[in-house]
């Protein structure tokens, strides 16, 4: 079955890469349909499995083990269905399996891929995200708009939007989600239409904000890190200190953070559990923060120009990057998981240099 899958899964690749888009149309469908019967056939094996139950009755007449017992007991097996569920993928989401980066944390280098400038405001260039159809959207804090760029670094086109823009996070191909720090309040945005909007009221500065299973985390000042839903109602708030908190990230199990004040880096559960915290000279006044596959973060510090990776259980770290690689002013750093094993880093923030993303590739050396 999973000799089937992947080859169901090299198909469609090869159809995104040579096909043209009614072709990869009629392919999907096709493909789907043959993954739907795969899915069915594994749900009908999953409901005929048994469990085999194993007893063991040992004779109570222990004292007389040598003279009077012929055997020790009973060996009994029994069958019960087995409490196994198969989850199926939502069909209204694009699934992409990620394998990420298998190799030693030490190993673990950049390789610089692309780069291109960014047209925007005399001002602060403040976040980046890549969607998962590619496009780049970056923005520009001084002028109150977004930028889209194509993977290529094609300007698209500009998104006005209603304030001066912190932190970004992709919802999903379309949609975005944008915060306003002491405006207090955060947006969502359909990044296709102008239009479709909607506006979430926050109870003090908004700062940096992660995307994850369908819930929204931000950072408010004084309130701690707040969870809501897509429709901008709040669940429930993370009980942490964020007074110099101003880049948080997430994975399925994990949130993230960056202290800059204290220096640190923080690792937490989703329920606000402190799993580690890495304090080192290397990350002094940390900014943006990314995690990989194999959730190592990725944390660029401004002031000293270098990007570090520090390891998952956040007892080691290494620096990637620095000044003499090139590095200029970096402020934020997105990891790609759908392109697997790319990094795009903003830099040149401040007004000396013109600010662009710069786009590598993680290997192994």
């Amino acid at each position: 079955m999973e000799t089937e899958v992947e080859k169901l899964r090299e198909q469609t690749i090869q159809m995104k890469r040579f096909a043209s888009d009614l072709q990869v149309f009629l392919g999907t469908r096709q493909l789907n349909q043959a993954l739907c019967k795969k899915i069915g056939s594994l749900k009908e094996e999953i409901r005929d499995y048994k469990n085999n139950n194993m007893e063991i009755e040992v004779n109570h007449v222990i004292g007389s083990l040598i003279n009077e017992v012929k055997q020790f007991g009973e060996i009994r097996v029994s069958e019960a269905m087995v409490d196994l569920q198969l989850k199926d993928a939502k069909t209204d989401q694009a699934q992409i399996q990620v394998h990420g980066l298998s190799q030693s944390f030490h190993n673990v280098n950049l390789k610089l891929k692309q780069k291109f400038d960014i047209k925007g405001s005399d001002k602060a260039i403040t976040s980046c995200i890549v969607l998962p159809d590619d496009r780049i959207i970056v923005a520009d804090y001084g002028s109150e708009k977004l930028m889209e760029y194509n993977i290529n670094g094609k300007h698209i086109r500009d998104i006005p939007i209603s304030n001066k823009p912190f932190s970004l996070t992709a919802i999903d191909t379309d949609r975005i989600a944008v915060t306003y720090g002491d405006e207090q309040y955060m947006e969502i945005i359909n990044t296709t239409g102008n239009s479709d909007r909607k506006k979430v009221q926050c109870s003090s500065n908004c700062w940096g904000i992660s995307y994850q299973d369908q819930k929204l985390y931000v950072t408010v000042f004084q309130q701690g890190i707040v969870v809501m839903d897509l429709n901008g109602n709040t669940l429930h708030t993370i009980d942490i200190d964020v007074f110099s908190v101003y880049n948080i990230t997430t994975t399925s199990d994990r949130i993230y953070y960056a202290d800059e004040e204290r220096n640190t880096v923080h690792c937490c559960s989703m329920t606000g559990q402190e799993i580690w915290v890495f304090k080192d000279q290397s990350i002094s006044i940390p900014r943006g923060l990314s995690v990989d596959s194999n959730q190592n973060v990725l944390v660029v510090r401004e002031t000293s120009n270098n990007l570090t990776l520090i390891q998952h259980d956040g007892k080691d770290s290494k620096v990637l990057l620095t000044g003499r690689d090139g590095l200029e002013d970096p402020y934020a750093v997105n990891y790609n998981r759908q392109k697997e094993d790319y990094v795009f880093m903003l830099q040149g923030r401040k007004r000396r240099i013109v600010p662009s993303v710069v786009k590598y590739m993680l290997t192994s050396q």
